[in-house]
């Protein structure tokens, strides 16, 4: 789902990591309406959901922070 050809390099270990950890932000937003399957991101999305990965925000505040609607 994630794979672009611009990402980060990351440890073998710790790319599995942050494919699981997408995974979940992935079926939040899902679950939450915030984007409907089929779902592709764009490299900008790539780029912030690993951000916030790496910030370590879990699935559900990731979903909220890259897919809710700002007031």
């Amino acid at each position: 789902m994630f794979i672009q050809s611009n990402q980060i390099e990351l440890p073998f270990p710790f790319e599995f990591d942050l494919y699981a950890w997408a995974d979940a932000v992935y079926e939040k937003a899902v679950g939450e309406g915030f984007i409907r399957e089929p779902w592709e991101p764009d490299n900008a999305i790539v780029q912030r959901i690993q951000a916030y990965f790496h910030t370590g925000l879990s699935p559900a505040e990731a979903a909220s922070a890259c897919f809710c609607l700002n007031h």
